[in-house]
């Protein structure tokens, strides 16, 4: 992916850039997060429906449980402002007279071999990733799934890999695909791109913010970025 520009993943547009750690206070917001992690490895309110396991620690639909702290994310909207502007103005859009509000709706931690099941946002236009705590070396990224069913069918599906360059404008040719993220990284995406996650275990905990992004909400705060 090229870094602060429009790319495409199975032909959606994909966003990656960096947030600067110090412009926000990062090591609180990790240590409160790391104290409920602490408290229960596994958190899945959001998944007791799902026949699918979800065995990690998110905090979505869970917000208000008295055995975990409430994450204080004070210092991060105006930071997240700045990245959705910039990623606004670089789209193709035919009216730029907008008004946009975002939510930050999850942080989900792990150090233990675990999956959270693929899904989609609902309610909103874009996803945001903040990779807040993540190391290359230990963790795995996270996973978008291929909206089309195509690729199944495709012939010689093993040749087309061998001869298209293995960049993300060739993704339609694969069941999943991964982007290659570092810690601060922050990736915005559609929100109807299926994504999971599959977790190793490891010394550092993965650590990542999720935030939904609407277009033209009427009943949240809006942001005009024309």
């Amino acid at each position: 992916m090229i870094p602060n520009e429009i790319n495409y993943i199975y032909g959606l547009p994909a966003y990656i850039t960096k947030i600067n750690p110090k412009l926000y206070e990062k090591n609180k917001i990790l240590s409160q997060i790391e104290k409920n992690y602490k408290v229960a490895k596994v958190r899945n309110e959001w998944g007791l429906n799902s026949f699918f396991k979800t065995d990690i620690h998110p905090s979505l639909q869970d917000e208000k449980n008295p055995k975990f702290k409430t994450i204080n994310y004070y210092s991060l909207p105006p930071q997240y402002d700045k990245i959705i502007a910039d990623f606004f103005k670089k789209l193709c859009l035919q009216d730029k007279r907008f008004q946009i509000s975002k939510m930050i709706v999850n942080y989900s931690c792990v150090r233990h071999n675990s999956v959270m099941t693929p899904h989609i946002h609902t309610g909103c236009t874009f996803s945001l990733i903040h990779y807040i705590s993540f190391d290359k070396k230990q963790h795995l990224p996270t996973i978008f799934k291929s909206p089309y069913y195509f690729y199944q069918l495709l012939p010689y599906q093993d040749n087309l890999i061998a001869v298209f360059a293995n960049r993300e404008e060739n993704s339609w040719i694969y069941k999943e695909w991964a982007l290659d993220t570092e810690e601060d990284d922050i990736i915005i995406v559609p929100a109807i791109l299926e994504h999971g996650v599959r977790n190793l275990d490891s010394k550092k905990s993965r650590i990542t913010i999720a935030v939904n992004i609407r277009i033209n909400d009427e009943k949240s705060k809006k942001k005009s970025y024309s």
